[in-house]
């Protein structure tokens, strides 16, 4: 039997993810509040949000800068 077991293969696609997570992307972060304002935000931290006004377009935000979202039930 040859091959790499199920733990290896996960390690390898966890290490494999963990380097594209820290390649800068092309965008900067939309919050007027962000501390690292027209800097690039890399690919693990990229959170895109679709804006409906003035039109219909996305804006991208750092994760802990992004928009709040509350799911409400009732």
């Amino acid at each position: 039997m040859s091959g790499k077991n199920k733990n290896q293969t996960a390690t390898e696609r966890a290490r494999a993810k963990e380097i594209f997570g820290a390649v800068p992307s092309s965008h900067t972060c939309a919050s007027p509040t962000c501390p690292n304002a027209g800097k690039p935000i890399s690919m693990g931290e990229l959170y895109p949000v679709m804006s409906l006004v003035p039109r219909k377009h996305t804006v991208f935000f750092h994760r802990a800068c992004g928009p709040r979202v509350v799911a409400g039930g009732g």
